[in-house]
């Protein structure tokens, strides 16, 4: 997978390269669909809501996550975060504590860790093992972090997100574009949560989506949680996720005076000599060194404190009625 959004992904029209890659993009779905085929999925003694997305990264899932972890525990459950760990190659789960490193279990784990208490976070490609882990742990109700093309665990609750501003981009399959399966099977989810606003080009607007009219959807805003003190002062921004634009244009929606930025591919490991330069530009200018708690994740420790990181969450008011959907699919009491 490109560590990158190409921009030809979200290009109105399909571009030559795109026309280019298209018989890989054919080779891809085969692949997608033989392993859906040959996986028998398991299925457990507790609710399992998979998170996930139809396209490649972008839409906003880690604070999706973080906030119905928070709301469910809050109603009662005992939850459990089940993720793969980006970058880790980690088959066997490991139950993720918040002094554990980025190159143990990656960085959104680590964000779970230290946002999540009483919450069990397991990293590990073998997720079946990592449920019943969790289960045998006391959780009462897992949460599989991207996991819409995951197979081996079947699930009560299927939800996809879908960035509101760049929709389906140019609607054709990885490599091609940005899609992990074909657009017509969006209806194969339970719920779908457009994410942030507008809506793409190709998407088309949300009336056109293919989305089964019967099936739920509903809407979520993000917002930035400010630290004190940076209005007003000039910042250096900088991040690796999937669209870091959405990064850069939500500090400056916020009235935030950006004077530089730099955009790296998503989950990048940060090299000393890259944040040495990235400090001194900062420095040399008189400006606060920002970045999203992702990245912050993945820092060296002696550059953590050089840096501001500034969490996303959800508007609480939007996630009220996310909350209520979920409860009500999965058959709360």
């Amino acid at each position: 997978m490109p560590r990158n959004a190409p921009s030809f992904w979200y290009q109105p029209r399909l571009s030559g390269l795109a026309r280019v890659l298209l018989p890989l993009s054919w080779l891809y779905g085969v692949g997608v669909w033989l392993h859906r085929s040959t996986t028998r999925p398991l299925q457990l003694p507790v609710p399992v809501i998979s998170i996930g997305n139809i396209t490649l990264g972008g839409t906003g899932k880690t604070p999706v996550v973080l906030g119905l972890a928070r709301a469910l525990q809050q109603r009662g459950y005992a939850v459990a975060v089940l993720l793969r760990g980006y970058g880790t190659k980690r088959r066997e789960p490991v139950l993720v504590t918040p002094g554990a490193s980025y190159a143990e279990v990656g960085d959104e784990a680590l964000e779970y860790a230290h946002q999540l208490e009483q919450v069990q976070i397991w990293v590990g490609s073998n997720r079946r093992l990592g449920a019943r882990l969790a289960i045998d742990q006391g959780a009462t109700l897992l949460l599989l972090d991207d996991g819409l093309q995951h197979w081996p665990l079947a699930r009560d609750l299927d939800i996809t997100l879908l960035d509101a501003q760049h929709g389906l981009g140019n609607g054709q399959v990885f490599p091609a574009g940005p899609l992990r399966e074909p657009a017509c099977h969006l209806g194969r989810a339970d719920l779908l949560v457009l994410t942030g606003t507008g809506m793409g080009a190709r998407a088309g607007g949300a009336a056109q989506l293919p989305w089964p009219s019967q099936k739920p959807r509903c809407s979520l805003h993000f917002q930035l949680e400010l630290p004190d003190g940076l209005q007003g002062r000039p910042l250096v921004a900088f991040c690796g996720i999937g669209l870091p634009q959405k990064f850069f244009q939500a500090l400056s929606g916020r009235g935030l005076r950006v004077i530089a930025q730099e955009s790296f591919p998503d989950h990048h490991p940060y090299a000393d000599a890259e944040l040495e330069r990235l400090v001194a530009v900062a420095q040399a200018q008189g400006a606060v060194l920002v970045t999203t708690n992702k990245d912050a994740n993945r820092l060296p420790l002696q550059f953590r404190s050089k840096v501001v990181p500034i969490p996303l969450s959800i508007d609480p008011v939007a996630l009220d009625p996310l909350v209520q959907q979920v409860l009500g699919l999965i058959g709360h009491v």
